[in-house]
């Protein structure tokens, strides 16, 4: 008779079995083909957050029905949770439970490979900042501007100048606000605090009329706007008011990222003044500091003729800091210093035919794991090589050895 397993046996043999890897890949599989439909009408940046963002513990996925114009809701885990369990599925089942000889080598490098390159985009969920720095010819910037993230910036002046550290509260302190909900926003170190209410992901600042009751703020209020699927061309925007170290509030102000017709340059930063200090409020997209200063020498787009569809995009820039160093960067030839990767965005069109500067855009990386995936693929590939050599050494020795004739 055999042997009973215990629980804590069939619960090894459930995590790190290969029925589990089949139905996590075969999973993984349809949320990406159902994140892709999805996409079209969500946008990418949408999308990305509802199928594998870290905080999506499920999905609420929207499949098609054929013929019908309607949607079958259907419940699934998070994408970013599956891939956790995939990883924790191939560790176990094809790093230490698998059989270790010379004759598996190669299937255990390239388990190991696959395993990296799962890290890596779990890594790059959680650490990876993403921006983009726009220049001009002749200008330098030693920062970028993320694309989608808006942070609350307090900063103290003192006799017109900004003094000591600024004091963020990011992503994290923003996460999940919706337009019903009333947060507090709690700066360690300041004596006031902020009261965000009435949140709105895309918004512009505009003068109040006659109906906008309470919601008018010194002439001006904040009207909704529809959310793009493109989700660097949101505004968010919301009502806020400080609250001081004696639990009193004061008057409601409004706090949005700049946009160039907005009307908010107005009245923005907001200004407050508590314990004898002086504050300046303002709400932008998060900066991302670059250990170094960039300059834009030259931007050379090339166009198809007769048209403005990119050929190429070139940028010629200085990276100055020990020194001077000429770099070019281009379309799939990015830079990388100092754990920042700057991409070939964007470029102008329209100075070449009226003699103005150009200008070019670079998208600024940020990403621990950003040479992960490559790094993965050589272990993957050397792996199934060294595979594939073993399997092809055996079956020519096995048609070298001399058959014993059978008996009759």
């Amino acid at each position: 008779m055999s042997k009973s397993k215990t629980p804590s046996q069939l619960i090894w043999k459930f995590l790190s079995g290969m029925g589990l890897a089949t139905f996590l890949l075969v999973l993984l599989g349809i949320q990406t083909w159902l994140a892709t439909l999805e996409m079209v009408d969500a946008g990418l940046l949408a999308t990305l957050q509802k199928y594998f963002h870290w905080t999506s513990w499920y999905v609420l996925a929207q499949v098609p029905v054929p013929y019908f114009d309607r949607h079958l809701v259907v419940p699934m885990p998070g994408g970013y949770w599956v891939c956790a369990f995939l990883l924790l599925n191939m560790t176990l089942g094809g790093i230490i439970r698998i059989r270790k000889s010379w004759k598996t080598a190669g299937v255990v490098v390239a388990h190991f490979g696959i395993i990296f390159m799962v890290a890596a985009g779990g890594v790059a969920q959680l650490f990876e900042e993403r921006g983009v720095m726009f220049l001009f010819e002749g200008e330098k910037s030693d920062y970028a501007v993320s694309l989608t993230d808006p942070t609350i910036e307090v900063l103290e002046i003192k006799e017109g100048k900004v003094v000591g550290e600024v004091h963020v509260a990011g992503e994290p302190e923003l996460r999940g606000l919706g337009r019903g909900d009333s947060r507090t926003v709690r700066f360690a170190g300041l004596p006031i605090d902020l009261e965000l209410t009435g949140w709105m992901r895309n918004a512009s600042v505009v003068e109040a009329g006659p109906d906008a009751g309470n919601a008018a703020i010194d002439g001006w209020t904040l009207r909704e706007l529809p959310v793009r699927p493109e989700g660097e061309l949101n505004a968010p925007a919301c009502y806020a008011r400080v609250v001081y170290g004696d639990g009193s509030k004061g008057s409601p102000f409004i706090l949005a990222v700049p946009q160039p017709t907005s009307g908010l340059e107005a009245f923005a930063p907001v200004t407050v003044e508590a314990d004898g200090r002086k504050f300046a409020v303002r709400m932008v997209k998060q900066t991302i500091p670059v250990p170094y200063v960039v300059q834009l020498d030259d931007a050379i787009p090339v166009y198809f003729p007769n048209s403005t569809r990119p050929k190429s995009f070139r940028s010629k820039i200085r990276r100055i800091d020990e020194e001077e160093v000429p770099v070019e960067i281009f379309m799939n030839e990015p830079m990388r210093r100092g754990g920042y990767t700057f991409f070939q965005r964007t470029m102008s069109s329209g100075p070449q035919q009226t003699g103005g500067p150009e200008f070019s855009g670079f998208e600024v990386v940020s990403n621990p794991a950003d040479q992960w995936p490559k790094w993965s693929l050589w272990v993957v590939a050397t792996g199934m090589g060294v595979h594939f050599l073993m399997k092809l050494f055996q079956f020519i020795l096995g048609s070298t050895k001399p058959r014993t004739p059978s008996t009759p």
